[in-house]
């Protein structure tokens, strides 16, 4: 009775320390004090790197149409919105007093004529008497002296009155190109210096440009020819599209922050674009499809506490049997791109693979 009492106590404990090993082991292969692990599988997929910046839309190649002779504006022919060929009458100055200047500098060059004819016939019976030697060497030279003097007068007269006529001409204001005009700031009535801009002619708006401003910390990623999206507030479910045609290396210093602009051309054949927007854009840095990838947060993670490796690229892939504490085994890897989302991985790990992303320790998450 003795032997058979020993043996159930023998047994008991026996039981007893078997299920405090499994108790144990299950706890240390991760649900020790209610740890999470969350795996997922590593697949050949897209990987895309980006950068996000604001612009204002601006048109290509606009033309400013200024006066080009101070006066006062007498009427107003184009308002915006408008297209207009080259040539078109835009608007006209006041040219009352140009007409009376012209027709004044006109009446001169009349006068001057009657004048050379006389001069000339004289010069010519001077000459005619002189060689006779009816009149002296003097009288000669005087009669020459006077045709030349009216000569060069005349060309004077001749100079002023094709500035009176470019004048006149200039109070006539037209389109220098077809086109748009996107802008106006003349008004009938008005007194305009000479040079003031009085319309804005724009060639098409089928194109437009979008001037983004990249931070001095990611100038170096930004290159010609790289694809830009973007979306304007006015049409917030749509997305354009453009090419990035300059990269410019002038600095523009605001509020101690330096960036640069960058000329991005989109299309536009649809005219929603108008000018002035502004625009929220995505420059794709890099991108390569069909790569084998993890998500980003898998070289973050680690369920070992102060298991850093700076200069190592480490994941965690689901390990096929349980060994120690963690269902999980650390393997190096080497990456390629990393982009916003996910990571390009060259080696040591294959399609399938169950690599960790989330480790939650006693309801707080824990990474590396």
């Amino acid at each position: 009775m003795q032997k058979t009492t020993r043996k159930k106590i023998i047994a008991v404990t026996v039981v007893s320390a078997v299920i405090i090993a499994l108790f144990s082991l299950i706890r240390g292969c991760g649900t020790r004090s209610g740890d999470t692990l969350e795996f997922e599988p590593a697949i050949i997929g897209t990987v895309e790197k980006t950068i996000s910046v604001t612009g204002i839309l601006e048109v290509i190649d606009s033309v400013r149409v200024a006066a080009k002779s101070t006066g006062v504006v007498k009427k107003v022919y184009a308002d915006f919105n408008q297209n207009v060929k080259k040539g078109t009458l835009l608007a006209a100055m006041d040219s009352t007093d140009m007409e009376q200047r012209l027709a004044k500098i006109a009446a001169q060059i009349e006068s001057g004529k009657i004048e050379m004819i006389i001069a000339r016939e004289d010069l010519e019976s001077k000459r005619s008497l002189f060689k006779e030697n009816l009149i002296s060497e003097k009288g000669l030279e005087r009669a020459e002296f006077n045709y030349k003097s009216l000569e060069y007068k005349n060309k004077q007269i001749q100079v002023d009155y094709n500035i009176a006529k470019k004048m006149k001409a200039d109070a006539r204001i037209v389109a220098p190109i077809s086109g748009i005009i996107i802008a106006r700031t003349v008004e009938e009535n008005t007194p305009v210096p000479l040079n003031t801009p009085l319309f804005i002619i724009a060639p098409s708006l089928k194109n437009m440009r979008l001037i983004i401003s990249i931070d001095e910390s990611d100038i170096g990623m930004i290159k010609k020819g790289q694809a830009v999206t973007f979306t304007v507030s006015a049409f917030q479910d749509k997305t354009f599209s453009g090419i990035i045609n300059q990269v410019r290396i002038n600095p523009v210093v605001k509020g101690g922050l330096v960036t640069y602009e960058s000329v991005v051309i989109c299309d536009n054949s649809k005219l929603l674009l108008k000018p002035g927007m502004t625009a929220t854009a995505t420059i794709q840095i890099s991108k390569k499809e069909n790569v084998l990838r993890v998500p980003n947060q898998a070289l973050l993670i680690s369920p070992v506490e102060d298991e850093v490796e700076e200069d190592k690229n480490i994941v965690w892939r689901k390990a096929e049997k349980l060994t120690g504490n963690i269902p999980a085994e650390k393997v190096p890897v080497e990456i390629g791109l990393r982009g916003d989302n996910f990571t390009e991985i060259k080696k040591n790990i294959k399609k399938g693979d169950l690599i960790l992303i989330k480790f939650i320790r006693g309801g707080k998450g824990s990474g590396r």
